[in-house]
């Protein structure tokens, strides 16, 4: 496999998940490749920051995109919610959730979203060579993301947070996107942009290739690999 940051072997620094069935050694040629969304298919953390700072507005915190940056990105919004505000009563958490999924919708209608550069292509040329292809992110409401970037006929199956009771960094995500394509994990690829992500996919007992969009390079070193795009991957040494 090609890396960019001088990691060769494959799960080179990868934490072992709990159960056993999850510590195989990921496969040199995956069968599928599972995407985070938020930083790895669009470049949705504006959108998703600026959702969070309206929703926060009304419990009179200004959130700052610095703020996002460190405590926000690739964490599930009831943990986003409760980090900031502290512990929340069920029901003014689920209020909370559910305005910040409605600024989501009201940002995405006045501005959109932009795809990662040579996502949609990577992702369109992975499936034309016979890859398997999933999403496993962490966010409630993916599907108005991926329909805005053009990706809606792309991917076998969609795993978010509705789906999973344990978000990430715990690797039920991951294994459950493994499960809709019914393969074992470590014949999965995932792509990541975040640490909580990167830790999610590891201890799923998946090789994980990081981009560095969202974050510095040398805060996803657990990561299998490092790029700084995809232009930088070559897709046919995945095959073999």
């Amino acid at each position: 496999m090609t890396t960019g940051n001088g990691n060769s072997q494959m799960g080179a620094g990868r934490t072992p998940g709990p159960p056993e069935m999850h510590m195989q050694t990921p496969t040199d040629h995956p069968q599928a490749l599972i995407f985070d969304m938020d930083g790895v298919l669009v470049s949705s953390e504006r959108v998703h920051w600026k959702a969070y700072r309206a929703t926060l507005a009304t419990a009179g915190v200004d959130y700052s995109w610095e703020a996002y940056r460190d405590t926000g990105m690739g964490i599930s919004r009831e943990n986003v919610l409760m980090n900031i505000l502290g512990p929340l009563e069920e029901q003014r958490l689920l209020e909370l959730m559910q305005l910040k999924e409605d600024h989501v919708r009201v940002v995405l209608g006045e501005e959109g979203v932009q795809r990662v550069p040579g996502a949609r292509e990577f992702v369109t040329a992975a499936r034309d060579r016979g890859l398997k292809a999933a999403v496993a992110t962490s966010s409630r409401n993916p599907e108005l993301f991926l329909e805005a970037g053009g990706y809606a006929e792309l991917f076998e199956s969609i795993t978010c947070r509705r789906d999973v009771e344990l978000p990430k960094p715990h690797p039920q995500t991951y294994l459950d996107a493994a499960a809709t394509l019914d393969l074992a994990p470590n014949r999965c690829l995932a792509f990541e942009d975040s640490p909580t992500g990167i830790a999610a996919a590891n201890a799923a007992g998946m090789a994980v290739f990081a981009l560095a969009t969202t974050h510095p390079a040398d805060s996803l070193g657990e990561a299998t690999a490092v790029f700084n795009g995809f232009e930088e991957i070559e897709l046919d040494s995945l095959l073999g």
